[in-house]
């Protein structure tokens, strides 16, 4: 299903070409600080993703490659050797928080040449491409339009899935302005920006709805079911899906026993490749 264009809150942006793709159960995770902020989004993205479908939990694999403030091409040395170490469904790549905006035309030219060459290594090893579209700093709102721009249509030329992200914060601030999405810097995630971006990771990944599903603790059962709700309609409105909308009839489960916090849970899912992380100065 294509679009010549999509609108959202800052107008008309290019469309994605690649709207779906198989449900993937091993996946990479690579960036920086934007990925390994509250125990790491791809622990909550895969948490959805064994909750949703538990007679097949234990055949889901996730694991994050980050390095602290990287840039796409900072990760072209190490990356092809762990793309390479077993079988991926998918690669998910980010950028740093401002690099493929058209604005800057050197960055955003290195970061679709690198996004070229690493596109091509993970194909010939049978992976999928995805981006991970980030969001504006809290107080440069209009960052929205050139990221989302930036991030498709470096999705379309090479044919992959880019999660919307940075269009679900834009959605949930307009909705409830009040809401605290970014870390007191202004940049990196809060516990609910993670949660919200991971939900709209699960509704692009497999085209189900996060509502319902468990909620870490330090999330309040509203705030859980408001962000579930802002992430289906966030990925259907962005990929042109037909859905009726249903967030007022859902209410997030229990929160779980293994949250982000929990120990068991991150002995569990450690195995993250983190290197040369600096905790606050990482974007």
């Amino acid at each position: 299903m294509l679009a010549v264009a999509f609108a959202g809150a800052t107008g008309a942006q290019t469309a994605p070409k690649v709207t779906r793709i198989d449900p993937p159960k091993s996946v990479l995770f690579v960036g920086n600080s934007y990925m390994y902020y509250n125990n790491s989004l791809h622990n909550h993205v895969v948490r959805l993703a064994r909750e949703a479908d538990k007679a097949n939990a234990a055949n889901y694999f996730f694991r994050s490659m980050t390095l602290s403030g990287a840039y796409l091409h900072e990760h072209e040395g190490t990356l092809p050797g762990i793309i390479n170490s077993r079988k991926w469904d998918v690669i998910v790549l980010q950028g740093q928080s401002r690099e493929p905006m058209e604005s800057d035309t050197a960055s955003a030219d290195r970061f679709k040449s690198t996004a070229q060459n690493l596109d091509k290594i993970i194909r010939d090893t049978g992976a999928k491409t995805v981006f991970y579209m980030t969001w504006a700093y809290q107080d440069k709102p209009e960052m929205t339009a050139p990221l989302a721009e930036g991030y498709v249509k470096t999705a379309n030329a090479l044919g992959a899935l880019v999660v919307p992200a940075g269009l679900a914060y834009e959605r949930a601030l307009k909705e409830r302005p009040s809401l605290v999405l970014h870390h007191t810097d202004k940049q990196h995630p809060s516990l609910a920006g993670t949660y919200l971006v991971a939900c709209t990771f699960f509704a692009a990944l497999y085209n189900k709805s996060p509502q319902g599903l468990s909620f870490p603790d330090g999330l309040d059962r509203d705030t859980a079911a408001f962000l579930q709700g802002v992430a289906w309609t966030t990925a259907n409105t962005f990929y042109g899906r037909i859905t009726v909308e249903k967030r007022s009839r859902w209410s997030p489960r229990i929160k779980q026993g293994q949250s982000s916090q929990s120990e068991n849970e991150s002995k569990r899912d450690q195995g993250d490749l983190f290197y040369g992380m600096l905790a606050l100065m990482c974007f």
